[in-house]
């Protein structure tokens, strides 16, 4: 297959991941909204990525604070998608080393670092809750991989730095022109 053709379809899919991401920021949204202004019980009935019922029944600090991380770590991974679509459509295949291309990865990248750190948080404030007692079910699923959002993010900025020194070589290389 063509470059360009791969990478329309890479486009398409963090297209849909990004919009994958949106859904499950908003519907974080919606139960923490849920959780606090209605019956907590009724979390338990709706439709709900995260049943954290029992601890926006008896502890609603706590239940604000987890899910005000939970919706910070998946809006960030939703940035980190728009970012990516970004990057796909600005770069330029015959010409890649350009100022914008260049600043997209390395924002990539600090996104990336950002949902690492912020994982690691979440995890660190999900385990002291249960050290607590309070009941946690499916929380795994949304903190688990901040190990690799961190090894992801070095990845990128040494991509980030080689864009950055190769614009420099372009840019001295088109002034000795």
């Amino acid at each position: 297959m063509k470059t360009k053709t791969i990478l329309s379809i890479l486009n398409v899919l963090a297209w849909i991941a990004f919009i994958g991401l949106c859904i499950k920021t908003g519907t974080l949204i919606f139960n923490l909204i849920f959780g606090l202004f209605m019956s907590p019980d009724s979390l338990r009935d709706s439709y709900s990525i995260i049943n954290l019922s029992d601890l926006a029944k008896n502890n609603p600090t706590e239940y604000l604070s987890l899910m005000s991380l939970l919706i910070f770590v998946s809006g960030l991974q939703a940035y980190l998608f728009f970012l990516t679509t970004r990057l796909f459509e600005k770069i330029n295949i015959e010409n890649p080393f350009t100022e914008v291309v260049s600043q997209l990865i390395a924002r990539i990248s600090y996104t990336a670092f950002e949902i690492g750190i912020l994982s690691i948080i979440t995890q660190n404030y999900a385990e002291r809750l249960l050290k607590k007692g309070l009941f946690l079910p499916d929380i795994g699923e949304f903190v688990n991989s901040s190990s690799e959002f961190i090894f992801l993010a070095g990845i990128i900025y040494v991509i980030a730095q080689i864009f950055k020194r190769g614009i420099e070589l372009q840019n001295e290389n088109d002034l000795t022109i």
